[in-house]
């Protein structure tokens, strides 16, 4: 079962009630989840933590983080006392400006929180959805200057360090008087949701064979994932079916015409804030292929067959998966 964390916080300064301590009490332990982008559902284990409003609270999460827990998405929550609509935060900046002392009697004026610089959550907010979660919410670059920021850069600084960190976001909710708590739990369970099934994009790529071996590329040094290995392909552009994206992309890298056979599958690739389906279809070149094959976007092109090793090759997410499908192993 996948584990997310929901925390929020008390009262602070001169707000005697903070919407987001009552979120985090009442918060079940287990939660029920739907993949915006499809049909599927799961169970998920909820940690509803109460953070204190002050240096510690804001470091909770990101020394957790270092000692080892895992969460598979992290939702901070509080209070914005001057909003009049709930705004998701993105961006933890490094720098404290604190208007009012904390709970502790902190009041730092004008300081770095880690030094390490402003840190974005990187989410894909073009895909993400957020007006379907609320339609009065808004993404927002800057979380203040005091703890609520300072817990958001801590965590995202804490998550840099990790190989494989979970998704982190801060959403802050407006007072009661402007927007219920209902409202508050159903914004942000939607976008948990979001967090935990992030959008899909969809890849065609190509097989092009030559007895058993199938033609793999390695992505150019100006190219994203520079350096590892894949069937050409790319990105499907909007309309675009599956034969005619893969026509289109062996075109440009490649520079010739191939046209569609039959489809060989799919397959899952994913990172924090997207996930791939690599939709996999076997290519025939048209008339003449060149003798050598070249690609503008991929520095060397190989025949892959039976007797190569797998394991030789840095493949691209899902890449080894799909070409152990296609190339039985001598």
């Amino acid at each position: 079962m996948r584990r997310v964390l929901v925390t929020g916080f008390g009262a602070f300064s001169d707000h005697a009630v903070n919407p987001t301590e009552s979120l985090v009490r009442t918060w079940p332990t287990t939660m029920d989840v739907c993949d915006p982008w499809t049909d599927a559902s799961e169970t998920v284990e909820v940690e509803a933590r109460l953070l204190s409003v002050d240096a510690s609270g804001a470091a909770e999460t990101a020394q957790r983080l270092t000692d080892g827990t895992r969460w598979d998405a992290i939702l901070h929550l509080g209070l914005c006392g001057t909003c009049t609509h709930a705004r998701l935060e993105w961006m933890g900046r490094d720098r404290l400006t604190m208007r009012a002392p904390d709970n502790a009697g902190r009041h730092v004026m004008d300081a770095p929180i880690t030094g390490s610089g402003d840190l974005a959550a990187g989410v894909d907010r073009d895909r993400f959805g957020l007006a379907q979660c609320d339609p009065d919410a808004t993404w927002s670059d800057d979380a203040g200057g005091y703890v609520c920021n300072e817990t958001l850069h801590q965590t995202l600084a804490a998550c840099s360090r990790r190989a494989s960190p979970p998704p982190v976001l801060f959403l802050h909710v407006p007072s009661e008087e402007h927007w219920g708590l209902d409202r508050s739990r159903s914004l942000a369970k939607a976008v948990l949701e979001r967090m935990l099934f992030p959008p899909i994009i969809d890849v065609a790529a190509g097989a092009l064979f030559e007895g058993d071996a199938v033609l793999v590329a390695r992505r150019g040094p100006s190219e994203a994932a520079a350096g590892q290995w894949e069937l050409p392909g790319g990105k499907f552009e909007p309309g675009e079916s599956l034969q005619e994206a893969v026509v289109r992309e062996w075109m440009e890298e490649l520079g010739f015409q191939v046209e569609a056979g039959d489809s060989r599958g799919h397959w899952w690739g994913r990172q924090p804030w997207r996930r791939y389906r690599i939709n996999v279809i076997t290519v025939h070149a048209v008339g003449p292929r060149p003798e050598e094959i070249t690609s503008n976007a991929h520095d060397d092109v190989r025949w892959f067959g039976p007797l190569d090793n797998v394991d030789d090759y840095a493949w691209l997410g899902p890449d080894r998966d799909v070409i152990m499908a296609l190339v039985p192993q001598g």
